[in-house]
């Protein structure tokens, strides 16, 4: 039986008339954000949260259970899930993880949920299928090859031509993610990634070598942006283009601000690029990310996302008062109402502070209250403490973070130049007889 869909927005609690409060269905894991942050901004509905049945997503279990009921998933028993969720009579179902999306849409379709379709869902997590379909569309023509083998590495060359990207096609978080400016530096980088049991988001899945995208000057900024989109029915509703700071090699985030800081004629080509690729791919509800790079030639597309973006959560609630999650959310449970949006005033940021590459243990971590202290900064903290361990790894993992609100651009940036002159951290590596300490400017060399 398909569930009854009530408008949740008609009352700021999520509640219906009746008081009743929807369940929904939240698929999670470790990987995705913190399981308090997702799960506060949802107490006014009866959630279900279901989590794979790995040791690692067990992890976030108790945090869940303190805010609804949790059910286990088998990956390769997505049918016996949805029976034993069909008994909470769900109203809606959710994931804010890039892992979970195929697994939330096929559950999704087995409850008669609204949620991606489960070709749309593919194309959202496959960057090989999904620059083919925007091909398809022309909608963008950045030059692609499949590669499962090293016996493909030469047919892709010659195919995408060098410099090129090269990346798992199932990837998350610029996760072993190259630049590749010659051959030998890329068939080294190629039986590197191979090597691995994982090397993205599922075992195999192959890799894809794509065309470098050039970006123009753009200095002190990042040279892409992202917009931020929901999807209500079909009808698209422009949230933001988010600003970020210059990547740190090969391609790890720093950051992000609302608002861009590219002026309007840009943000509304950067608009104009992402509306024509989420609805080309099919999208019908959520919310999107989707990044762009700034070239010469206007903007070109990174990829589309089909989740909620990194941080976008408190760019939005600092910048709008607008609770995305709970947006998202009211979405998934069938409500209409569109995005509740304000002019942004100031200039809205996280600075992340990138993780080494190398595996390390943490011997110092400095500076978060002198951070604090700093007129504009509303939130300084690390995410690691010395003794800690840390794997290393080529994508965007942080060790720290920091917000705040600043009246312009250029205050922005002469702030993050000095939050980052005021932060020490320093790491012991394999092989190295002393540790090394850096400032937040030379963290990203690590």
């Amino acid at each position: 039986m398909t569930p009854q869909h009530t408008d949740p927005a008609a009352r700021t609690d999520g509640a219906d008339s009746a008081g009743k409060k929807p369940t929904l269905i939240v698929v999670h894991d470790k990987k995705g954000a913190p399981p308090s942050e997702v799960a506060v901004p949802l107490v006014w509905a009866r959630c279900v949260f279901v989590i794979p049945a790995t040791d690692e997503a067990r992890g976030v279990a108790p945090v869940l259970a303190a805010f609804g009921e949790v059910v286990e998933m088998d990956p390769d028993a997505v049918e016996e899930t949805a029976d034993r969720l069909r008994a909470y009579a769900p109203d809606g179902i959710i994931t804010y993880c890039e892992q979970l999306q195929r697994a939330t849409a096929h559950l999704a379709e087995l409850l008669g949920l609204p949620y991606h379709s489960r070709e749309t869902a593919e194309l959202l997590t496959d960057k090989w299928q999904q620059r083919a379909v925007l091909r398809e569309a022309g909608v963008d023509s950045v030059r692609t090859a499949l590669i499962h083998t090293e016996d493909d590495w030469a047919a892709a060359v010659a195919h995408v031509g060098l410099p090129a990207v090269l990346k798992p096609v199932h990837g998350v978080a610029s996760g072993n993610t190259f630049h590749v400016p010659d051959e030998a530096t890329g068939l080294g980088h190629l039986r590197e990634v191979l090597a691995l049991d994982r090397p993205g988001l599922v075992r195999g899945g192959g890799l894809v070598l794509e065309e470098y995208l050039v970006g123009r000057p753009t200095g002190p900024y990042g040279d892409y942006v992202s917009v931020e989109i929901a999807v209500v029915d079909g009808e698209l509703y422009t949230l933001g283009v988010t600003g970020k700071p210059p990547l740190v090699p090969p391609f790890r985030e720093t950051g992000r601000f609302w608002p861009s800081p590219f002026g309007r004629a840009e943000d509304e080509q950067c608009t104009a690029l992402a509306r024509s690729a989420v609805a080309a791919l099919g999208i019908r509800t959520g919310i999107t990310h989707t990044e762009l790079k700034l070239t010469a030639r206007g903007p070109r597309l990174i990829e589309v996302n089909g989740r909620l973006g990194g941080g976008i959560q408190d760019l939005a609630v600092s910048a709008m008062s607008l609770d995305l999650i709970a947006y998202a959310a009211r979405i998934a449970l069938g409500g209409t109402e569109p995005p509740a949006l304000v002019p942004v005033e100031g200039v809205h940021f996280q600075l992340l502070l990138p993780a080494p590459r190398r595996p390390c243990t943490v011997v110092a971590a400095e500076g978060a209250k002198e951070v604090w202290a700093l007129d504009g900064v509303t939130n300084c903290r690390f995410y690691v403490r010395p003794g800690q361990v840390l794997d290393g790894g080529v994508a965007t993992d942080e060790v720290g973070r920091v917000n705040g609100v600043v009246a312009d651009h250029k205050t922005y940036t002469a702030l993050v130049e000095r939050i980052d002159s005021m932060i020490r951290l320093g790491f012991a590596f394999v092989g190295e007889s002393e540790p090394r300490f850096v400032d937040g400017t030379e963290l990203s060399s690590l």
